[in-house]
């Protein structure tokens, strides 16, 4: 005689398995994620180099915008007040004002944000350099991070924008492949 009954033991068996996709959701979701980059808050120039996509802001300052695939499917958008643009280059152009904000997803671009308050997502592949420029001593340059970690929600686990400038490469993790069984 077993010691569970047919459908006992089905009940048994949907609990586990719903334990344990759940379990490894909520282990996926607290990995930090490489390829990614959250600045908060930052005084000085972000120069982001990637193939992928970038959001932010710039309270005050300029946004130079270079567009290294010109002729796929994806443009910069960039809003503001007070905005000007001066095209410098054939996929170039120079964006002033105040409130800016800017959006470049897919496609590969390098943008440089020069000014204070600069707040940028970017997940992708390539290069960042970020270099604070205080205005006094103990002037609050702001922070970023690297690892996946939202600074705009967490940000005494970010790290302060260097004073001199640093240079970063962000790259996705590659797929683990799967051993064989």
């Amino acid at each position: 005689m077993p010691i569970l009954g047919r459908a006992m033991r089905k009940l048994v068996l949907l609990v586990c398995a719903v334990t344990a996709l759940a379990a490894a959701t909520v282990g996926w979701a607290v990995q930090p994620t490489p390829g990614t980059l959250s600045v908060e808050r930052g005084r000085g120039v972000v120069m982001i180099d990637l193939k992928g996509s970038v959001v932010g802001r710039l309270t005050t300052g300029s946004l130079r915008v270079t567009d290294h695939t010109p002729f796929d499917r994806y443009t910069a958008v960039v809003y503001g007040r007070k905005l000007t643009q001066e095209r410098v280059g054939p996929r170039t152009i120079v964006y002033k004002g105040i409130g800016l904000r800017f959006r470049m997803l897919g496609g590969g671009y390098r943008m440089v944000a020069r000014g204070a308050g600069i707040t940028v997502s970017a997940v992708g592949r390539g290069n960042v350099m970020l270099d604070g420029e205080p205005r006094f001593e103990a002037d609050d340059l702001g922070v970023y991070s690297l690892d996946g970690t939202d600074c705009s929600v967490e940000p005494l686990t970010c790290t302060p924008l260097p004073l001199e400038p640093e240079r970063f490469v962000l790259e996705p993790l590659e797929p683990q492949p799967k051993a064989a069984q």
